[in-house]
């Protein structure tokens, strides 16, 4: 009989078209990690390196091409070459060891390769995302369940590689589709603690004014005081101020007794030198003295390139292009009223190394500080958005979070 297969150029573009799509979904509610799952698929039974590279690039160009207008809206509308070449370097770097995943063990390292650092530090779109909607509140098991649950299914499914190429990715689909679609129909373990919340804002970011940076200080205490209410512990954005002295000695006298305040804060740490860090401020006399903030947690990694960039030295405060933001690689559980909490702080949001931390010391609670200005209309907050539904929904622990747009 004749064969009447599709010719192979037919089927490695209709593979990248669904790898594509599958990129863009991340900017839509929760789709994005819940298909992220069928990249592997699509990429395990291509014919050949070039084929898998061609299929996992769509995936990543697709899915990142925000990086463009961000870093246009961060650094100015001149930047726009820095974002292409940004965007075009990370894509082909995450979707270079796909190229060799034809093996079930070889796609499980891809994952982890890509997950950690060096590339781990723009990892953006994992399918490891994908484990919080198939094995929600399971933590490290959950995790190490879903690798298992992908090495076996595509070694079951690798017989029919060479006869079937496209047929056989198409195969898996309804599979990983029900286990995907049925665990959203897990509601969430817990509750947020009693008595925490998290304190949006409409601030946009600190300027070159002094005054008008002193005004926007006290906008924003005024609004958390008339919000926070009884609340024991506010959460607030990411870099509301620098946490010079005088800033700290104004939020510490603003903030009512009994009540605790986690403030975003660029906590400077040595010579041109910050912290992304959350200070937190207890109101009244601690201790019998009062105080003004205690460094709770800082980035693992800020953005690199606009905060982290350790291959020049800064040169003063008073620009911000010549201030640059530590890593602090680990971000460790801590007690806040009592509860074990871990925080992601913005960027980190997006990236599974860091996640996994949280997944390893099973926290309490999560908190998501954000800044979401300079990324309007770029999709950057919706896949960040998503990531952190998923990841939190691997740790199964309730969230309180706090954004500045």
């Amino acid at each position: 009989m004749p064969d009447k297969r599709s010719p192979p150029w037919v089927l490695l573009s209709a593979r990248i078209l669904v790898a594509g799509y599958l990129g863009t979904v991340w900017e839509i509610g929760h789709w994005g990690p819940i298909l992220s799952i069928f990249l592997i698929p699509l990429v395990f039974f291509g014919r050949g390196k070039r084929d898998r590279y061609g299929v996992a690039l769509a995936y990543y160009l697709a899915g990142s091409h925000g990086l463009i207008l961000g870093s246009a809206s961060f650094f100015g509308p001149g930047h726009v070459p820095m974002g292409i070449a940004l965007w075009l370097a990370s894509s082909a770097l995450l979707a270079a060891g796909w190229a060799f995943a034809d093996r079930p063990w070889r796609v499980i390292a891809v994952l982890v390769v890509d997950a950690l650092p060096p590339l781990g530090l723009f990892d953006w779109l994992s399918p490891l995302a994908n484990a919080g909607v198939v094995f929600p509140a399971l933590g490290v098991f959950g995790l190490l369940a879903w690798l298992l649950l992908i090495y076996v299914t595509l070694h079951g499914l690798s017989a029919y590689r060479d006869q079937h190429v496209f047929s056989a990715s198409l195969d898996i689909i309804p599979v990983l589709l029900l286990a995907s679609l049925a665990a959203n129909m897990v509601p969430p373990r817990e509750t947020r603690p009693a008595g925490w919340m998290g304190m949006d804002l409409h601030l946009g970011p600190i300027t070159r004014n002094m005054m008008a940076d002193m005004a926007r200080t006290q906008e924003w205490i005024s609004q958390t005081q008339a919000k926070a209410g009884h609340h024991r512990v506010v959460l607030l954005p990411e870099t509301l101020l620098t946490w010079w002295a005088g800033n700290a000695a104004e939020v510490q006298s603003a903030v009512p007794m009994g009540q605790t305040w986690l403030v975003g804060a660029s906590v400077p740490v040595g010579p041109a030198l910050l912290a992304d860090g959350i200070e937190e401020v207890r109101g009244g006399v601690v201790d019998g003295k009062e105080k003004v903030g205690r460094l709770l947690f800082v980035s693992p990694f800020p953005v690199p390139v606009s905060m982290w960039h350790p291959w020049y030295q800064g040169h003063g405060y008073v620009r911000a292009d010549g201030v640059g933001y530590e890593a602090s690689w680990w971000e460790p559980v801590r007690k806040v009223d009592g509860v074990r909490a871990w925080a992601s702080i913005c960027y980190d949001q997006l990236l599974p190394w860091v996640w996994s931390e949280a997944v390893v010391q099973d926290p309490q609670v999560v908190l998501l500080t954000n800044n979401e200005w300079w990324a309007e209309g770029t999709g950057i907050p919706e896949i960040q958005r998503a990531t952190a539904w998923a990841w939190t929904r691997v740790i199964g622990s309730p969230v309180v979070e706090a954004e500045n747009a």
